[in-house]
């Protein structure tokens, strides 16, 4: 099964179904790379502020319904069997044959509209002008994280012609808030397309470090300072975090004048600042995004680093974290950590730009699949021989053949590569009583094959 865009399929079913995206507000997020991590940010802030919110994010992480979230809870099986069901026949009986995101997307409608949520925090698949979720009139905000370059065969390839697709979801008279952009040309863009809707365009400034408190930020909120804890990891959860703050500003504001609970007793935030900002800081300490820049246990090689990263500006923001970690432990231990790298991808990837920026001629390569997506056919990862080989033929006239085949190796399943690895981790300790600093990434499909190996669930 291939990807298939549009909106016609998608009005359809939603229509037959009843529109539920049209029972609850709506908080649109799309770009390229943050959009998970803001869409986390203002789920958990709205959630701790007593509003019913339901939060849909993609791809699925193990299970198609864990995309489908209310109270930062993956919605009930029940609750999802029960819409799933509901679309299904309604596709079948009028051969619309809708695409498995388009069933995905209208399940998630009609599982928040059945809870009776407040608002619902939805995340672009792909794209945006296009994308099945596109079809709402009810927006409180069009929220954009950074875009750059990825899924080209779609959105085109150049930044230009991306941010030109992810744009389409921008409405009339809606709010627009902008991350800061890598790329200026996407914010003249994005700002240009709010200005053609009339919709007022708020451009956030990434948060600063807290100068006292360890991860803890700081940006404004109603004009004032507003101090907030970060617990997830990496520098551009700064500019994430600003993001959500902003967002979450412009919605509370809008939430006030319409008197909707549970706001309608109040004229401004000044007039509850305390109490607001307490729940906001609340809600903020209780974000969790998984599979980003997350520290873990592995049973056969200790301690390890796992992060979906998947395309080039996604490399560069590991390779800087690694690197801020990788100097700090140097003061402590005053060695340098090679890295070995579990890496595995989807096919179609820049492959060879993400190699190039993550790894060091010190590094070592293992090189890993991952297991069919549920529902996602059309999904494959590149082979293991694919990433060994490309590796080899990076490096080969700085190492000879033992070396190269020692350094860079294919493996038919993730288990087997830890097993290896905790041969290296013992050869290491004995030698000088150093663990290698492990790191798992390449793809967030590889990241659920990680969590399941483990029973870990979202």
């Amino acid at each position: 099964m291939s990807i298939k865009i549009g909106l016609e399929r998608s009005i359809e079913l939603l229509k037959l179904i009843g529109n539920p995206q049209n029972t609850f507000k709506i908080i649109h997020v799309g770009g390229t790379n943050g959009k998970g991590s803001i869409s986390s940010f203002i789920g958990s802030m709205l959630n701790s502020c007593s509003l019913k919110v339901g939060r849909y994010n993609s791809p699925h992480f193990i299970h198609e319904y864990d995309s489908i979230r209310i109270f930062e809870k993956t919605v009930s099986k029940t609750c999802y069997d029960n819409a799933r069901k509901i679309v299904e026949q309604a596709n079948n009986s009028h051969n619309l044959k809708a695409s498995q995101f388009e069933l995905l997307t209208a399940t998630a409608f009609l599982c928040f509209s059945m809870e009776k949520v407040d608002v619902a925090i939805i995340e672009v698949g792909l794209g945006g002008r296009l994308d099945a979720t596109n079809v709402c009139s009810n927006s409180l905000a069009s929220v954009f994280s950074s875009i750059g370059i990825d899924h080209q065969a779609f959105l085109g390839n150049t930044v230009e012609e991306i941010a030109s697709e992810k744009s389409g979801i921008i409405k009339d008279n809606v709010p627009v808030i902008i991350a800061p952009q890598t790329y200026n040309s996407a914010k003249e863009i994005l700002c240009n397309e709010a200005k053609e809707h009339k919709s007022p365009c708020y451009l956030v400034s990434a948060s600063r470090k807290h100068p006292t408190k360890p991860n803890w930020a700081i940006n404004t909120f109603f004009g004032q300072d507003f101090e907030y804890p970060l617990p997830l990891q990496g520098g551009f959860q700064l500019d994430n975090s600003a993001v959500a703050v902003k967002t979450v500003e412009v919605v509370i504001k809008q939430l006030i004048e319409q008197k909707i609970n549970p706001f309608s007793s109040i004229t401004s935030y000044h007039d509850n600042k305390q109490a607001i900002d307490e729940k906001l800081i609340k809600g903020l300490s209780e974000v969790k995004w998984p599979g980003r820049l997350e520290w873990l246990v592995h049973p056969k090689c200790g301690k390890v680093l796992l992060d979906g990263a998947h395309n080039t500006d996604c490399a560069i923001a590991l390779r800087r974290y690694i690197d801020e970690y990788l100097e700090k432990q140097s003061k402590i231990d005053n060695y340098s950590t090679p890295i070995q790298w579990v890496f595995g991808m989807t096919q179609g990837k820049d492959l060879d730009k993400v190699l190039d920026i993550l790894v060091s001629p010190e590094d070592s390569v293992f090189a890993v699949p991952f297991r069919q997506p549920e529902q996602m056919t059309w999904i494959h990862c590149t082979p293991p021989i694919d990433i060994k080989n490309f590796m080899i033929n990076k490096y080969q006239q700085q190492f000879n053949e033992a070396e190269l085949n020692e350094k860079f190796r294919a493996f038919d399943n993730a288990m087997d590569a830890f097993e290896e690895l905790k041969n290296v981790r013992e050869k290491r300790m004995k030698i000088n009583n150093t663990e290698p600093l492990v790191v798992i990434c390449g793809s967030l499909y590889l990241v659920a094959d990680i969590y399941q190996s483990l029973l870990l669930f979202y």
